[in-house]
């Protein structure tokens, strides 16, 4: 009552008008859909951006708007791609309430509708766009639904239709190319453990591994696969066939293990909760001897500090992005590349995610990495100091201003890290960022006197190390960093006192 007394009378626009209107904004805006998965409501998100551009409270990085390409052929087009948005969101939603029978409802309508589609209406178009334009068309979000039916059926436990949706997925290699290293693992995990076809599961391995569009963390799986099976004794059969498949080869790397006493929370799901002294700083006794709870991270990051690091830093991959982001800053909005920025309002350029980004920029990511390796600790802190002070605040997706304490802080790390590994991260993730941007380790931790760092990924128990993350591991230990695996266990957490 008190809101409607606060409103006054309210209009109610009729569904038509505000379907033009948020049809005109996305439009505007296809880059708020790319990685939300996030249908504007009613465009309230994108006009709510406006408003702090203009109020100043909000800016953006500066670039040119540049679109040479016409994205869709006529207004049928346009509305064919919002209605398939509109179905993806549906399915989704469906998911996400555990409402699996919907789910399978609404996927099973849109990929009928998906199927007239191809048999009438000429699709070339989409298909001849560039792919970090493709991800904006009917077909690719068609098929991010199909992807979403694979792990419907899988729920339903339905893996014959499950692999024969994989099957169809994987014949093509037009859209959601950056989706088929999962499609592969998927497609072997379901023959081998649920549909016990061994011999499919194989060639599906083999098939994964030649495909040059598998990266980083489903190649090591599917290698990792292909080596259990080799060890099975019930699959001996198999072994000739498992012999010719191509390997990945990643070393181990250094393993610590320390000791916290655990925290004994209801439950026992979710993150452990460990204790650790409360930092006796201050020259204050009080407080000596009291406990204080902290995540696995902290208490490793306590260890370190105890090893004389007396920086750390607990970003995971973002310590890394923010220091690909402002080491890269002018090449990442460099103007001369078509169709990247296509309006005033994105945090990154469209190709960022995409093999693109690489080959539009090639000559001037390698310039860069050269100047890089060969970089004193000093014309390395004068070039972050340029873009920090130049850029700050401005929203990037690759950058968090919070990171680091302060710019001496990130100054400090690039003087430690030095400029050889620097370049070999950054053109790492220049080449790959889509599929390298997960999997870093959690902490950094140097020191300010001796110029000794470590990058150390933190296990705590029954924690395991993902692919994606003993590829990281194994490319940093190459490029010279001391990289290690501190595993926490526990020990009982009773009688401690706690804050």
């Amino acid at each position: 009552k008190w809101a409607k007394q606060a409103a006054g009378s309210c209009v109610r626009l009729c569904r038509r008008s505000r379907a033009v209107f948020s049809r005109v904004l996305l439009l505007f805006s296809l880059t708020d859909t790319l990685e939300e998965e996030e249908m504007a409501a009613g465009g309230q998100g994108q006009l709510y951006t406006i408003l702090l551009v203009n109020s100043g409270r909000l800016a953006f990085p500066e670039y040119t708007v540049n679109r040479s390409t016409r994205l869709f052929e006529d207004r049928d087009d346009l509305i064919r791609y919002e209605t398939a948005m509109r179905a993806l969101q549906e399915v989704i939603a469906a998911m996400q309430t555990g409402s699996w029978e919907d789910a399978h409802v609404l996927y099973a309508t849109a990929k009928a509708t998906w199927q007239e589609m191809k048999d009438s209406c000429d699709l070339s178009h989409q298909e001849q766009l560039p792919v970090f334009l493709r991800c904006f068309t009917v077909g690719w979000t068609y098929t991010r639904i199909l992807s979403r039916g694979v792990e419907i059926l899988q729920r339903l436990r339905r893996y014959e239709d499950a692999v024969e949706e994989l099957r169809i997925l994987l014949s093509q290699s037009v859209y959601c190319v950056d989706s088929r290293g999962r499609w592969w693992d998927r497609l072997a995990l379901n023959l081998q453990q649920h549909l016990k076809k061994h011999e499919q599961a194989i060639c599906a391995i083999r098939d994964g591994l030649n495909d040059p569009l598998v990266r980083t963390g489903h190649k090591l799986s599917l290698h990792q696969r292909a080596c259990r099976m080799k060890e099975s004794a019930s699959l001996k059969k198999y072994r000739l066939l498992l012999r010719d498949l191509p390997t990945v080869h990643v070393q181990d790397v250094t393993h610590v293990t320390i000791r916290g006493q655990l925290f004994p929370h209801e439950g026992g799901m979710g993150k452990s909760v460990f204790l650790r002294a409360a930092n006796e700083d201050g020259g204050s006794t009080e407080g000596r001897g009291t406990m204080v709870m902290c995540s696995v991270e902290e208490l490793a990051l306590e260890h370190y500090r105890t090893l004389g690091f007396d920086q750390g830093i607990h970003g995971e991959g973002s310590t890394f992005s923010t220091l690909f982001g402002l080491l890269m800053w002018d090449i990442i909005f460099i103007d001369g590349v078509p169709d990247v920025f296509r309006n005033p309002y994105q945090t990154c350029p469209l190709d960022l995610h995409t093999d693109c980004f690489y080959g539009n920029r090639r000559e001037t990511i390698e310039a860069r990495a050269e100047m890089l390796r060969e970089a004193s600790a000093e014309t390395l802190q004068e070039l972050l100091a340029d873009v920090w002070n130049a850029q700050e605040g401005r929203v990037c997706v690759l950058i968090n201003w919070e990171r680091f304490s302060s710019l001496q802080q990130a100054q400090s790390l690039v003087a430690c890290l030095g400029g050889h590994f620097l370049s070999g991260v950054v053109l790492r993730m220049a080449k790959d960022y889509r599929h390298c941007r997960g999997g870093l380790p959690d902490l950094v931790v140097w020191s300010t006197s001796n110029k000794k760092y470590k990058l150390v990924e933190v296990k705590g128990p029954n924690d395991r190390l993902s692919q994606k993350q003993q590829i990281w591991l194994d490319e940093l230990h190459k490029l010279g960093a001391d990289v290690e695996v501190c595993h926490v266990t526990a020990i009982g957490g009773r009688g401690a006192r706690r804050e």
